[in-house]
């Protein structure tokens, strides 16, 4: 549990019954604008493909600051996989939108034009170009292929473990994957010009541009396990390593700082890289992990990164050092990072039911305190007159508990109520006899008696211990007892 929750800024409902993924948003200046502001594009499985401009002042006005925030929101009819923005088109600086769907790549501009209404100006998307698929696609990557500057080129890789590369609006080629099982996430690295993929045997595997291009062509095999024709060249990985877990996400960074550094999101773990798949740290995670971001770099061979887990939290890390926690309203599956007009480097978070939130962790902690019910005066006669009642009530209850404790204590018999009891033995030696006889007439004579029964010589003794009060009496008779 964190002291200090995620400070909401600007957020949106998207939808009814709709789910995300974590290819489902992407940020940047999607309409080219001169301003060079950052948009949130949002795409669901339902087709529905949306476009947000988020606002601090329109983010104030209850139910009207998502719509009014909202440039664009059109229906594709299919399924989105993954929105990503770069230089799709040849001939073009500007960023163009590709959307990608189970059966076709698709890349729109998107245009707005002012509006001479008070609802200001207005967006619409234009298609591009688009690619049919002959295989159900799983994710894209993007970048420049090849060394190639100026344009980005795409790779989608397919269900059934295929790379299909694409320039612009031409299909370039494809490769099968060897061994593939299960399609995993998929990264390109532009410094080594290298593909990155975590495969069914929970390794990460790294595949050179050049090696792929120079492999069998995966169109003359029907069958990815045929044996390779004449003239090709197996397709094998750069390198390898063994993760032992099933990766959630890839992530190279760009910036300066981080030149060198490929992060990989585990199920328990979190790694880096360098980019010959040398492990330059490791964090093992307390937590199951659902989305991360490296986003920025303060120092030299360190980065920055957010992560978000199942308990609503959003962490942020120094390479291993955790700097900062909060609580969010939900289990993020997609994070970035944005520069609003109002806010610059703002954490934009996506839930897998369509809550879009923008977000920013100050230090302000969230407590919960409980309003006043009364705020009347304190009234010190009534409350000492109080006091006083409690103070007779404790003492009352004091003095009862110690009788209590009183009855408890067994009772000492009172003096009258003693008794002795004096047995003396009818075989007395003839010394203690001869010794007393002429000293203790009286008592020789009851000797005599107590000889015919010794029922009556505890009555008599009980009788002289009753009659001689005083100690010396009773003592002598005793004495005399045990002679």
């Amino acid at each position: 549990m964190s002291l200090f929750k995620a400070r909401d800024w600007w957020s949106a409902a998207l939808g009814e019954g709709e789910e995300f993924d974590q290819g489902c948003m992407c940020v940047g200046n999607v309409d080219n604008s001169a301003m060079g502001h950052d948009k949130v594009v949002v795409g669901s499985y339902m087709g529905m493909l949306r476009i947000f401009s988020p606002h601090a002042a329109k983010a104030n006005e209850a139910g009207q600051g998502a719509a009014e925030a909202q440039l664009l929101e059109v229906h594709l009819q299919n399924a989105i996989i993954q929105v990503e923005l770069g230089k799709f088109v040849s001939c073009s600086d500007l960023l163009h939108l590709a959307v990608l769907h189970p059966r076709k790549l698709s890349v729109y501009s998107v245009l707005g034009t002012a509006g001479n209404v008070e609802h200001g100006d207005q967006y619409q998307i234009k298609l591009v170009y688009e690619h049919n698929l002959q295989r159900t696609a799983c994710n894209m990557t993007y970048g420049t292929f090849g060394g190639v500057t100026g344009h980005h080129s795409l790779c989608i890789q397919s269900m059934d473990g295929m790379l299909m590369f694409f320039e612009q609006d031409s299909y370039s080629f494809g490769r099968f994957l060897p061994g593939f099982l299960l399609p995993g996430p998929l990264a390109y690295n532009s410094r080594t010009d290298s593909f990155l993929t975590v495969s069914s045997a929970r390794q990460l595997e790294s595949y050179k541009y050049e090696t792929l291009a120079v492999a069998t062509e995966a169109e003359s095999r029907q069958d990815p396990d045929q044996p390779l024709k004449t003239g090709g060249k197996r397709l094998t990985p750069d390198w390898i390593l063994v993760l032992g877990e099933q990766a959630l996400d890839i992530s190279v960074p760009s910036f300066s700082h981080s030149s060198s550094s490929i992060f990989v999101l585990g199920d328990r773990n979190l790694y880096c890289l360098r980019d010959n798949g040398q492990i330059y740290f490791m964090k093992k995670l307390e937590f199951n992990p659902s989305c991360f971001l490296p986003y920025t770099s303060l120092t030299d061979g360190t980065t920055n990164l957010l992560l978000g887990n199942h308990t609503n939290m959003l962490l942020v890390y120094q390479d291993v050092t955790l700097k900062w926690a909060a609580q969010l309203a939900f289990v993020p599956v997609a994070l970035r990072v944005a520069n609003f007009p109002d806010l610059k480097g703002a954490v934009v978070s996506l839930s897998w039911d369509g809550h879009l939130l923008c977000s920013y962790m100050g230090t302000d902690p969230s407590f919960f305190s409980t309003p006043k019910v009364d705020a009347r005066e304190v009234d010190y006669e009534q409350a000492d007159a109080e006091l006083k009642r409690l103070h007779k009530f404790i003492r009352e209850a004091s003095r009862t508990q110690g009788r209590r404790f009183v009855y408890i204590l067994p009772k000492g018999e009172s003096e009258e109520d003693l008794t002795v009891t004096a047995c003396v033995s009818p075989d007395m030696d003839i010394p203690s006899v001869r010794a007393h006889a002429h000293t203790h007439t009286h008592t020789h004579t009851h000797t005599h008696t107590h000889t015919h029964t010794h029922t009556h010589t505890h009555t008599h003794t009980d009788i002289l211990a009753r009659s001689h009060s005083s100690p010396f009496c009773i003592f002598l008779i005793l004495y005399l007892s045990m002679g």
